[in-house]
């Protein structure tokens, strides 16, 4: 099974680039953008593959970061190297170096950069000269989740390649043929923004069983059954993005029910609380969302993450942005 028959949401990308290779009008740059779990290096690996002539896609089935590279002489990949959160300028060096090498094999030469929101500044002025002329036959792929954090002047030299998730009901469907007895697969597309690798990431980890302990959890605080400190000490050793976004579903739930909006995906993610209440506080709560997002952002950082947690449930336990 090809890359596409199994990802069925990029046939529309992947058949434009084989048209161009038809066409011998193979891409000088791209970038390769879109959401978390959408497949985003799946999608580069098997275009690198097509560039060089090879019919080695990678396991449509692998997780992003455990994908196997290209074994080619011509294929050059740059990654985060250990314990960096940045790509270095010496990385770009390496790789401007390889590229500029003769073909090994008298063809085009492939270069795969990711992720592209992560490059020092100095690494993407190295870069400049040559994505805006690639020496010979060769083709620089970027990958990233965010245009917004890529350089204007690297964004503006590349052809750029959306790559967007399926409508809800064929992401579902497709996810249930992998995942045929779980019965939280709505519930993780939903919180994966449909994206289905993302989802089917979820389902692997068993995020239905992990978001009803989060829900209960929630639940005893908002009934002072326990404190949150208490709670604190169990999410401080759980992975914070995944409870920060699943926080975040829950305050845009509330808000979205007080407004009278109904959102498929927000009933599918929210959890069933029993918030004593009058009369939501809009304020407050977007207040939290902001809180949320600022803690989030701080991740990288060398905070205390119990306490951390400690304030961010305290929220709930003095009433969830509602009058009691």
């Amino acid at each position: 099974m090809t890359l596409i028959d199994e990802m069925f949401w990029l046939e529309s990308p992947a058949r434009q680039l084989l048209s161009r290779l038809e066409r011998a009008r193979p891409p000088q740059a791209q970038l390769i953008y879109g959401p978390p779990g959408i497949g985003k290096r799946h999608f580069a690996l098997w275009s690198a593959a097509q560039l060089l002539g090879l019919d080695q896609p990678p396991p449509a089935d692998s997780e992003a970061d455990v994908l196997p590279g290209l074994v080619h002489p011509d294929f050059s990949a740059v990654s985060l190297e250990d314990d960096s959160k940045l790509l270095r300028v010496h990385q770009m060096r390496d790789l401007i170096a390889r590229l500029e090498l003769t073909s090994h094999r008298g063809g085009r030469k492939v270069a795969l950069i990711w992720p592209a929101d992560r490059m020092h500044p100095a690494a993407a002025n190295c870069l400049l000269k040559t994505i805006e002329e690639p020496p010979g036959s060769a083709t620089i792929l970027l990958v990233c989740e965010s245009l917004a954090r890529v350089p204007a002047t690297i964004v503006s030299r590349c052809e750029r390649v959306r790559l967007v998730p399926p409508e809800q009901s064929a992401g579902l469907a497709w996810l249930r043929r992998a995942h045929p007895d779980d019965n939280s697969a709505e519930m993780a597309l939903a919180f994966a923004s449909r994206a289905p690798l993302g989802a089917r990431s979820l389902l692997r980890a068993d995020f239905g069983k992990e978001a009803t302990k989060l829900a209960d959890d929630l639940e005893k605080i908002i009934q002072r059954e326990v404190l949150p400190g208490a709670v604190a000490r169990r999410w401080a050793k759980l992975e914070a993005g995944l409870c920060i976004r699943w926080l975040y579903w829950q305050v845009a739930a509330l808000m979205r029910e007080a407004m009278n909006v109904s959102e498929p995906a927000a009933i599918a993610v929210k959890a069933h609380l029993k918030i004593p209440h009058t009369r939501l506080n809009m304020r407050a709560c977007c207040d939290y969302l902001d809180q949320l997002n600022e803690s989030n952002r701080l991740q990288d950082r060398p905070l205390n993450p119990e306490l951390q947690w400690s304030e961010l449930l305290m929220w709930w336990y003095g009433g969830a942005g509602y009058t009691r």
